[in-house]
C-alpha cells in the first residue's frame, strides 16, 4: 500500500479516532465534543462498535438517528478505503476510487474482482485490461469479450455518438481484442445477450443511451398522444375560439404586431402539448415567445422559462420581460421537491438547439405528464455539448407539431448581420466589405494567423468603451483563445495589482454553476477591485467577491469559445478566422449571430470559404433518437 492509500485509512487504534470522527465531512453533526465523549464511554470498544455497525451500543451515547448516520459513514469510508488500496495496487488513477463505492457500495472491490470489466465506466480500457490481466483473465473469457464491445461503444460516447453500426463496432472490437471476425462476432452476440450493448436501427448502443433515447421517445409520444385538457382545466377557456379571441386582441393593442406564421406559433405553443418552434437569428421567436406568455398567463398558467446556460436565461428574461432561469436549478428545485409541476404547468425552453440527451432526459423525468412544453431553437446552431442530438434530430419527425419562423424582423436588419447569417446558415459565401472604421454591420479583415491579434488590438482601439467580445474556435495557437487572453491580460495588467491571471478592468467568464451565489456556468463580468488576496467581480448587477480557492472556477474572457457564447448577445464580436477542426458553417453561423451592432472577422479567406461551403460537421452525430 502506498503512503497515499494508508493516510485515508481511518485510525485503527489510540484517541486519533476523536480527530477522524470530528474533522471528516461524513459524520455529520459529529464535533470535537461529541467524538471526545464517544471515546470516553467507549475507549478502545469504539473501534469494534463501528467496524461491526453495533447500531444499539452506539445509541447509548447518540441518538439512535445519527447514531445509524455514523455506522453508516464509518463503513462508507472503509469501502472507500479498500477501493483506493485496490486503485493504488494496480496502478489505477485512486482519485476516481470514490466513484466505484458510489456505483457498488461496500461490495466494489468483491465486485471489480469479479468482473474488472465494470471499471469502463470510469476507466479506460487500456488500463481496465490491465487489471483484468494480472487477476488471470483470459484473452476470450466472455467477460472480456463484452468488455471490448463496451469499451468501443463508450468511445463512440465520448465523440458525442449514440449509434455505432456494426462495421465501425466490429473493427473497434478487433483491434481491442486482436481477435478474428468470428471471434468479435461472438463478443457481439456476447455483449446484447448480456445486456450490456442493444441493437438498433441496423447498428449497436450503449445500453444507458439506448434507454435514455428510449424514454425521450417514449414520453414525447405521450405528450403528443393525450388530449389538450386546457379547456376544461380553465372552466371552459384555453379553446381554439380564445386562442383566436386573444390574437385579435393583440394586433390592435400592440406597437408591432404579429405576423401570420407568428400567429401559427402562438396557436401551436397553445393548443399542443408538446410542440417546436425553430428559425434563424432576427426572425421573430422573441416577440413570438412574448405574445405566448401573455396568452398562457390569461389562461392561469404556471410557465417555467428556461434556458441552459445563466447569460442566455438572463437575455430571453429581458426580452420577454418574464422571469427565466437554468435548466440546471430548475432541475435542481425539481429534484428538492420545490418546484412541481401539473397540467397548469406550461415549460418553455428557449436555445433548446443546445439541449443534450441527458438534460432532455432529465428535464423529462421531473415534468409532470400533464404538463405542456414547448421547445424554441436554432438547429443551424452548433449541437450540444455533450452527447446525442435533440432538436436537431426532433425537428426531422412529421409527428411533431412544430413551425419554423422565416421572415426576418430584426430592427438591426440595416446593419446586414441577418442577411449574412442567412447566407452562412445555408451555405452561400456572403459579400463581406473591408472593415470600415467604427462602420455597424459585417466585415472581413484578411491577414495571417500571427497577426491576427495585432488587427484585435487595433479593432478594441478603434471602439473604445463599447462592448466587444472575441469568439474562437481554438484554444492553441497564435490566433487562439489562450493567446489572445494572455495578451489583453498583460497589456492591462501592466503596473498593477493582479491575483493570478486577473486584475482589475479583466473581463472574467464563470465556469461552475454555484447556486447560493446564483452564478452560472458562463456568467460574464468585470472584475472591479484586487485586494487583500480578493477578487470583486461585478457579474451583471451583483458584486461578487472570491477568494483564491474559487479561481479554478475563473477564467479570463478577451476570448471565449463559441459553446461558452451561445445564448448570448453582444455588441461588437470578432471572430478570428484560422485553421480548426471546430470552424465549420454551424460554429462560423454561431458566432457571427452573437452580434447586434458590428461583427469582424479577421484572417484566412480560404479558410472562411471552405468554412461556410462545406456542410457542418459538427452536426454529423450517429444518433437512433427518432419519434
Amino acid at each position: 500500500m502506498s503512503l497515499h492509500a494508508a493516510a485515508l485509512q481511518p485510525p485503527q487504534r489510540g484517541r486519533h479516532i476523536t480527530e477522524f470522527l470530528a474533522r471528516r465531512p461524513e459524520f455529520a453533526g459529529v464535533g470535537p465534543a461529541t467524538a471526545q465523549r464517544l471515546w470516553d464511554f467507549f475507549g478502545e470498544e469504539l473501534y469494534r462498535i463501528l467496524g461491526g455497525g453495533d447500531l444499539d451500543r452506539l445509541a447509548e451515547v447518540l441518538p439512535r438517528t445519527q447514531a445509524a448516520i455514523v455506522i453508516d459513514a464509518w463503513q462508507v469510508q472503509q469501502a472507500v478505503v479498500d477501493m483506493v488500496v485496490f486503485f493504488d495496487e494496480h496502478g489505477l488513477d485512486i482519485r476516481v476510487a470514490r466513484k466505484a463505492v458510489d456505483f457498488w457500495g461496500d461490495r466494489a472491490v468483491a465486485k471489480l474482482r469479479e468482473n474488472p470489466y465494470r471499471l469502463l465506466t470510469i476507466c479506460p480500457w487500456q488500463q481496465v485490461d490491465r487489471v483484468a490481466m494480472r487477476l488471470g483473465m483470459a484473452a476470450y473469457d466472455p467477460r472480456r469479450m463484452v468488455g471490448a464491445v463496451e469499451a468501443a461503444l463508450y468511445e463512440r460516447l465520448d465523440a458525442n455518438h449514440t449509434l455505432t453500426s456494426e462495421v465501425l463496432l466490429a473493427g473497434r472490437v478487433s483491434g481491442l481484442l486482436g481477435a478474428s471476425t468470428d471471434t468479435v462476432q461472438r463478443a457481439l452476440a456476447e455483449a446484447v445477450a448480456d445486456g450490456a450493448a442493444i441493437q438498433s436501427m441496423g447498428g449497436y448502443q450503449p445500453a444507458g443511451a439506448s434507454y435514455t433515447e428510449r424514454y425521450i421517445e417514449n414520453r414525447i409520444r405521450r405528450l403528443l398522444a393525450a388530449p389538450a385538457r386546457q379547456k376544461d382545466l380553465f372552466a371552459g377557456r384555453g379553446g381554439p375560439a380564445d386562442v383566436e379571441a386573444f390574437l385579435a386582441r393583440y394586433q390592435t393593442s400592440n406597437a408591432y404586431s404579429l405576423t401570420e406564421e407568428q400567429q401559427n406559433a402562438v396557436r401551436l405553443a397553445m393548443l399542443r402539448r408538446f410542440a417546436i418552434i425553430t428559425g434563424g437569428a432576427g426572425v421573430g421567436k422573441t416577440a413570438t415567445l412574448r405574445a405566448i406568455h401573455e396568452v398562457a398567463r390569461s389562461l392561469g398558467f404556471e410557465i417555467w422559462q428556461l434556458a441552459l446556460a445563466g447569460r442566455a436565461a438572463q437575455r430571453i428574461a429581458d426580452a420577454t420581460g418574464q422571469k427565466a432561469q437554468t435548466i440546471a436549478s430548475w432541475l435542481v428545485g425539481a429534484k428538492e421537491g420545490l418546484i412541481k409541476t401539473g397540467a397548469h404547468s406550461f415549460v418553455i425552453v428557449d436555445e433548446s438547439s443546445m439541449l443534450d440527451l441527458p438534460t432532455m432526459y432529465r428535464l423529462l423525468w421531473h415534468l409532470s405528464e400533464d404538463s405542456k412544453l414547448l421547445l424554441v431553437g436554432d438547429v443551424a446552431q452548433l449541437p450540444p455539448i455533450g452527447y446525442g442530438l435533440v432538436l436537431h434530430r426532433l425537428v426531422q419527425s412529421r409527428s411533431i407539431p412544430q413551425i419554423e419562423l422565416t421572415r426576418t424582423h430584426r430592427a438591426d436588419e440595416a446593419t446586414g448581420i441577418p442577411a449574412v447569417s442567412r447566407a452562412i446558415r445555408v451555405g452561400i459565401f456572403p459579400d463581406l466589405p473591408a472593415y470600415k472604421r467604427r462602420a455597424p454591420g459585417c466585415s472581413f479583415i484578411r491577414c495571417r494567423e500571427d497577426d491576427v491579434i495585432d488587427r484585435i488590438e487595433a479593432l478594441r482601439a478603434d471602439l473604445p468603451g463599447e462592448e466587444v467580445q472575441v469568439i474562437a474556435a481554438t484554444y492553441r495557437g497564435p490566433a487562439g483563445i489562450d493567446a489572445i487572453n494572455t495578451h489583453f491580460h498583460s497589456f492591462n495588467a501592466h503596473g498593477t495589482l493582479r491575483i493570478g491571471r486577473f486584475a482589475v478592468g479583466d473581463p472574467a467568464i464563470w465556469l461552475v454553476n454555484d447556486y447560493e451565489r446564483s452564478l452560472w456556468n458562463g456568467s460574464m463580468g468585470i472584475v472591479e477591485e484586487v485586494a487583500h488576496g480578493r477578487l470583486a467581480v461585478r457579474f451583471d448587477d451583483q458584486l461578487v467577491g472570491l477568494g483564491p480557492e474559487d479561481l479554478r472556477n475563473l477564467d479570463l474572457a478577451y476570448a471565449i469559445s463559441c459553446h461558452k457564447a451561445q445564448g448570448s448577445q453582444f455588441a461588437t464580436v470578432i471572430v478570428p478566422v484560422v485553421r480548426s477542426v471546430l470552424m465549420d458553417r454551424a460554429w462560423l453561423y454561431t458566432a457571427v449571430t452573437r452580434a447586434q451592432q458590428r461583427v469582424i472577422l479577421v484572417g484566412d479567406g480560404i479558410i472562411l470559404e471552405n468554412a461556410i461551403r462545406r456542410p457542418p460537421a459538427s452536426l454529423a452525430r450517429d444518433v437512433a433518437l427518432t419519434v
